[in-house]
């Protein structure tokens, strides 16, 4: 399983994903939007992360290539495979380099924008005049909260003699000072009093800390953005033991502003701190993406490269294959493109075309030696036959009235070889059909009506066979010679006849079928003849070889002289096995 995974896209594929996913989140990563801080630790190890996906990439990468060449090296079709990954790898890489360097240059030029002198100085002055902001709000309550405790301490014995008249001199000086919040405390943080619109519930004693160092002298301010407001502690020198703590609230948008700014300000400096790593790893991150880019256009080429060629390699071994001789091969077109799947069946018919050729030829070259041989046969075997039965005639005629003993012996001896002389003269003149067969005369002629006529030739005699006609045609009349298509019907009838009628000869009550089928299309007229008797005893291939027989007294030239009728007519002889009977296929070539 490891070993499958380790051989497959699967690995290239993965590498790829990786590189894709740490170079985005490198990018997120230096955009700050990522769940990991920008700082220099996690800069190096995301350098080294993309270091380790780029050498795994050009790892996979060569191993790839290596085991391509090293399982092409030996294979037709190398070159081809080998130019159609070049060009692909170098449309693909040559743009997204020059991308590359152009980006890079453009985000260096950008850097370089980023952190120029204008843009510094208006972060600081942003920075500046926040921080002027804040330092200005402190003096102002600063300012207020001091004067508030002069104003106090000058008053304060109305503290202890007139609570009435102290809470109105302590509400007027609250909202005179616009301080939205203000107490008095001891130096437990315990609240003493306050004015009178304030609310209770919201007051939080101020850290023992502050309230030491107030108790030293010191005015406290304490800014606190999380609440949007200013807060500010003193002593009253008219009691040591009793503070003024006033709050007065910032507006909620300017704190906001303020925080905008210094957060601004703090990842601006971060960048710039990190503007040489930033460079760095922009690099590295559009290095993956053109690695991968490149990655996948060698595995995308040698895929297509594959998927091109191996069409291109079997036409190359079946064209190898056809010039050694073999003409039986054929190219299945099942999943090809169709350009490939017409260039298949071209050569399909080609080679069928070259394969009938073919055989037409040899067909041809074949009766024309076994015509020699039937030539050569007759004139040798005709010579001596005419002597011989003039000289059992002249016997006959001597010795026939001289002979008493045995008499009916001797003539039927010369019956006999009377009888064996014709055979042989029957014999002589087939030969000579085979030899002498002349070239057919074509014209137009019923083909319907001959074929009915060779079966009411036989139908009369032969009352224990049923012959069916299926004429599938839509046209009677066909150009072919008659007297030769005529003696094709006769002769293939009569071998179904002499089949039926042996296989009746073991059982009477046998019933002989002879089916003919007439159909056609653009280029042959097709005769199916089929019958049901004891069926082909040689195979195909010695039925049509002439003086080859398997009957008693055949001579073995009825279906060479068919099959060489047909193959003047432009067409063939077929013989179609199946388990019960004959079938026999005659085609003749439309002209």
């Amino acid at each position: 399983m490891i070993k499958k995974i380790l051989s497959s896209n699967l690995l290239l594929y993965f590498g790829t994903f990786l590189s894709i996913v740490f170079g985005i989140f490198t990018l997120y990563t230096f955009s700050g939007t990522s769940f990991v801080q920008l700082n220099e630790n996690n800069i190096q190890i995301l350098l080294i992360i993309n270091l380790i996906v780029i050498c795994l990439l050009f790892f996979l990468i060569i191993r790839k290539l290596i085991g391509f060449f090293y399982k092409s090296k030996e294979r037709t079709g190398l070159s081809t495979n080998l130019n159609f990954i070049k060009y692909f790898i170098f449309v693909t890489a040559i743009p997204s380099i020059f991308v590359a360097i152009f980006s890079l240059m453009l985000f260096n030029l950008g850097i370089e924008k980023w952190f120029d002198k204008k843009v510094n100085d208006v972060v600081n002055n942003s920075v500046e005049v926040a921080r002027n902001y804040l330092e200005e709000n402190q003096n102002s309550i600063k300012g207020e909260i001091l004067a508030m405790a002069n104003d106090l301490n000058r008053n304060f014995n109305l503290y202890s003699e007139n609570k009435t008249l102290f809470q109105n001199y302590f509400d007027q000086q609250t909202r005179f000072r616009k301080i939205e919040e203000a107490y008095l405390i001891n130096k437990d943080g315990t609240l003493l009093f306050s004015a009178s619109f304030t609310n209770k519930n919201n007051f939080f004693s101020p850290l023992k800390t502050f309230i030491e160092m107030a108790q030293n002298g010191q005015t406290i301010l304490i800014s606190d953005a999380n609440k949007n407001q200013t807060n500010a502690l003193v002593k009253l020198s008219s009691n040591e033991n009793i503070f003024l703590y006033a709050i007065r609230y910032v507006d909620p948008e300017t704190v906001n502003f303020l925080k905008k700014t210094g957060e601004a300000s703090t990842f601006y400096y971060k960048l710039k701190s990190n503007s040489l790593g930033l460079q760095i790893t922009f690099a590295v991150v559009y290095i993956i993406i053109v690695s991968s880019l490149i990655m996948l256009s060698s595995v995308y080429a040698i895929n297509i490269a594959n998927k091109i060629s191996k069409p291109i390699i079997k036409l190359i071994y079946a064209a190898k294959s056809v010039s050694a001789g073999n003409l039986d091969v054929k190219l299945k077109d099942e999943k090809e493109d169709d350009d490939f799947r017409k260039l298949y069946q071209t050569f399909n018919i080609m080679t069928q075309e070259i394969q009938a050729q073919k055989n037409k030829i040899a067909l041809t070259e074949r009766y024309q030696a076994w015509e020699m041989v039937a030539k050569k046969l007759a004139h040798e075997i005709k010579n001596p036959l005419t002597p011989i039965t003039l000289s059992l005639e002249r016997i006959k005629d001597r010795y026939s009235k001289q002979i008493n003993v045995d008499k009916a012996d001797f003539e039927n001896y010369l019956n006999i070889i009377s009888r064996q002389v014709e055979d042989i003269g029957k014999l002589v003149n087939e030969f000579s059909d085979f030899a002498r067969m002349p070239n057919p005369i074509i014209k137009s002629n019923n083909l319907k009506k001959l074929i009915e006529d060779t079966i009411n030739l036989y139908k009369l005699s032969e009352k224990k066979i049923i012959f069916n006609l299926v004429y599938k045609s839509s046209n009677e009349f066909f150009e072919f010679d008659l007297s030769q298509i005529s003696r094709v019907l006769i002769n293939v009838v009569k071998n179904s006849l002499e089949s039926i009628n042996e296989k009746q000869e073991t059982d009477n009550n046998f019933q002989g079928i002879i089916n003919i089928l007439v159909e056609n299309n653009n280029e042959f007229i097709y005769i199916t003849i089929e019958d049901n008797g004891v069926g082909f005893k040689s195979t195909p291939k010695d039925l049509v070889a002439p003086f080859i027989t398997t009957k008693q007294h055949g001579s073995g030239l009825g279906l060479s002289i068919v099959s060489k009728i047909l193959h003047e007519h432009g067409g063939d002889l077929n013989f179609i096995e199946q388990s019960n009977g004959a079938k026999i296929k005659l085609s003749i070539k439309i002209n």
